[in-house]
């Protein structure tokens, strides 16, 4: 069953008519109409086709649930995330919408009554209970719509493949580290351990305590470069730059010692190279 969108109101039920009473289309599936598809429908819709998605449970919920939270964590502004929303596949083939499990857009205008149309940046499916037809052939359709970035998360194996169009799949596995987008790069998180992905307690490391951590070092950086300043220690701009990249708490800890020490700002320059 479809959950409610973020960003997008729900789509209210339509009285349709029975499925069981539709034709059959060129695959075997019942016929159906975008009105099949609202807020608490079973349905997707794929080229004209009525498509009975599996509802979000178990581990499928969970993992899906890590990954939004995740996004809406490190998400620059401007960037939306969000979950079991129809998309507007449709083209000369036939009408379609479908629901990823979660996906990132950055073109989403006013909120309405109505499917996202666009491009989003990154798409989401978690293989869980859905059949390989089922998940293969959404892929082929992002994909063939010029998606640029979707990843399939398989909870079972807990391994991560990151699909794009018109080039090899990608397999990140337990004990690998899996690139984020840069539009995920709102607090400096580059990439997350595969773990982070389907394990909760992994996870919670790079979402409040990410942030938390963070901007403790960003306190603590900015207090060495205020020390600097109050001595009057000029420093050149790459060892600025270094100490407030840095997320090391102990080396933040003896470099402020230093700045409070050090005869001169070649002598801190000279302790920020030691480490």
């Amino acid at each position: 069953m479809m959950a409610r969108t973020n960003g997008i109101p729900t789509r209210p039920p339509r009285n349709t008519g029975p499925i069981e009473l539709r034709d059959f289309g060129p695959t075997g599936r019942r016929l159906g109409t975008p009105d099949d598809c609202y807020d608490g429908s079973p349905w997707e819709l794929h080229r004209g086709e009525l498509i009975e998605q599996m509802g979000s449970k178990d581990i499928h919920g969970i993992v899906m649930a890590l990954l939004a939270a995740l996004f809406r964590t490190h998400a620059r502004e401007g960037f939306t995330v969000m979950t079991d929303v129809y998309c507007d596949l449709s083209d000369p083939a036939g009408p379609s919408l479908r629901a990823p499990d979660v996906v990132l857009v950055g073109d989403l205008s006013s909120p309405r009554n109505d499917a996202y149309r666009g491009t989003p940046v990154l798409a989401v499916e978690i293989r869980g209970t859905q059949s390989k037809r089922y998940l293969e052939e959404k892929v082929k359709l992002y994909l063939e719509h010029e998606w640029p970035w979707v990843w399939i998360a398989h909870a079972e194996r807990r391994e991560l493949e990151v699909v794009r169009p018109g080039t090899a799949s990608i397999t990140y596995r337990p004990g690998a580290e899996v690139p984020l987008l840069p539009e995920l790069d709102k607090h400096g998180l580059g990439a997350v351990p595969v773990a982070a992905l389907f394990e909760e307690r992994e996870a919670s490391r790079f979402t409040d305590e990410w942030v938390r951590a963070r901007a403790q070092s960003q306190a603590h950086a900015r207090a060495i470069l205020a020390v600097l300043s109050a001595r009057g220690l000029a420093v050149p701009e790459a060892v600025r730059a270094r100490v407030l990249a840095c997320e090391d708490p102990a080396a933040l800890g003896r470099w402020l010692t230093s700045a409070a020490t050090a005869a001169s700002g070649e002598a801190f320059a000279a302790a920020v190279d030691r480490g």
